[in-house]
């Protein structure tokens, strides 16, 4: 842990401006790993030191450029040290059906990897298959989508934390009037309705007079959430905001197409977004969900297998999730102030060119997009599968 610390620090210095998000994220997941680590061994327990070992990410979705991503970061992060030579990974992409996803898990059971590392489609319906995998001594780690199996180790930002102060923020760009839809991200994801929930606390709690007129599935992927919008603009044309899980470039898009002047927006932390949400006469509240926390799992994965970490607490309870740190991006104009306190690593900041935000990169460039300990050796063309 030490090694990491100085390594992370070492390259926040070099590197501030472009991955002083990155090298928080890590400090913070440090402190956040070292905090809940216990004893605890989990059903089975395979002998340390044991590799090399064989680490497969299982995903369900591919619909978004944040999934991706992630492989490509995974993938990328295998040819490192510590990784190289010691680590085997496979990805395994289903159906986007819990069906689909709990038959591929139980055939990945009968590899007998080390470690899964999971992006489940589900919060509770793939809990079986995480107990049979924990029964026969296989690591499962979840990424960005916590599920309720008590063997799991989940990676996880407090999502409706976020997004209740992402409410929070529209109902104070609106004054507390007005009108807005909502997101209902894939219908039946825990994460999707941490998001809606959250949101709406935050919009009721800052805004109680403004109404919630439409709602819609956006799938968080532009396509999606583009034709919900527009066909909420057919009996809404005035609406004041609209909230979505995925882009906020959609909501412009639809907009445009219906003759209408940009509303304000939420969305999340793509690249693209960011430069579209930065242009006059836009306004947006964008959060982050950091495609680098792939590579906190490899590295916690491997170093409980080799008895140089102790495991962490699993659970489903939220003190038990290995918890990694939020941003809100929020575009210059017009300016408000939210209270944050209360929630975990989260911090707002103004969209500014060259820091937090790169016109030259991709557009569908999660950002950030590595830890620090590898952003000499992964480069954001790489990332993006450029």
């Amino acid at each position: 842990m030490s090694r990491l610390l100085r390594e992370v620090r070492t390259e926040k210095n070099r590197s501030r401006r472009l991955y002083g998000v990155a090298a928080a994220l890590v400090l913070a997941l440090a402190v956040g790993i070292t905090l809940v680590a216990t004893a605890t061994a989990g059903p089975a327990k395979r002998a340390a030191g044991g590799g090399p070992y064989t680490f497969v990410l299982s995903n369900n979705f591919l619909g978004n450029d944040w999934r991706p991503q992630v492989e490509r970061l995974a993938q990328l992060t295998a040819n490192l040290p510590p990784f190289k030579g010691n680590v085997k990974l496979k990805i395994v992409n289903s159906q986007s059906t819990n069906q689909a996803q709990i038959a591929d898990l139980n055939s990945i059971i009968q590899t007998r990897p080390n470690a899964i590392l999971l992006i489940p489609g589900s919060s509770t319906a793939l809990d079986p298959s995480i107990t049979r995998a924990c029964n026969a001594g296989i690591l499962v780690l979840t990424l960005s989508v916590p599920v309720t199996a008590p063997c799991a180790i989940n990676l996880n930002e407090d999502f409706y934390a976020g997004n209740k102060a992402a409410g929070q923020w529209m109902a104070k760009v609106l004054k507390g009037k007005g009108t807005v839809f909502v997101d209902h991200g894939i219908p039946g994801l825990g994460i999707s309705k941490s998001i809606e929930d959250g949101f709406r606390a935050g919009l009721k709690q800052y805004g109680p007079g403004i109404k919630v007129v439409g709602t819609y599935n956006g799938q968080y992927a532009p396509g999606p959430e583009q034709s919900g919008i527009a066909s909420l603009l057919v009996a809404h044309p005035d609406v004041s905001g609209v909230m979505t899980q995925g882009y906020c470039t959609p909501v412009f898009n639809a907009l445009k197409a219906a003759g209408k002047k940009p509303v304000p927006a939420t969305c999340y932390g793509y690249n693209g977004e960011m430069v579209a949400c930065a242009q006059p006469g836009h306004s947006c509240a964008i959060l982050t969900n950091a495609t680098g926390q792939v590579q906190i799992a490899m590295r916690l994965a491997y170093d409980i297998l080799q008895g140089t970490r102790e495991r962490p607490h699993g659970g489903p309870a939220q003190k038990d999730w290995i918890p990694y740190p939020q941003y809100m991006y929020v575009s210059p104009t017009p300016k408000v102030s939210i209270d944050a306190k209360g929630v975990p690593l989260f911090f707002v900041e103004t969209l500014q060119k060259g820091k937090n935000f790169f016109p030259s990169l991709p557009a569908g460039l999660s950002l950030p997009y590595t830890i620090p300990e590898y952003a000499k050796l992964i480069t954001p063309k790489a990332a993006a599968g450029k």
